[in-house]
């Protein structure tokens, strides 16, 4: 699967599907984000990220679950999107 790394200042990310590049991910403070543990992929919520440099996601099929995480942790993925 093809990994195209996100940039701080990326558009267009609300919708799309995304690698989560780390094993454990955080917000911007280092906090755990609140997703499943060992979770690969994620949906973004935002069009792009806010200026603590999170996104907001959720796990794919669940938009009630949603975190913040650091953007340098995802990647977009070429697979469709799902929410």
């Amino acid at each position: 699967m093809k990994q195209i790394p996100l940039r701080y200042d990326q558009t267009g990310l609300r919708g799309r599907l995304a690698r989560v590049l780390v094993a454990e991910p955080t917000d911007e403070i280092d906090w755990p984000a609140d997703l499943p543990a060992g979770i690969e992929r994620v949906v973004i919520l935002d069009d792009t990220p806010n200026p603590h440099h999170t996104l907001r996601v959720c796990p794919p099929g669940d938009a009630t679950r949603v975190a913040l995480v650091v953007f340098d942790q995802l990647a977009l993925c070429d697979d469709p999107p799902e929410v």
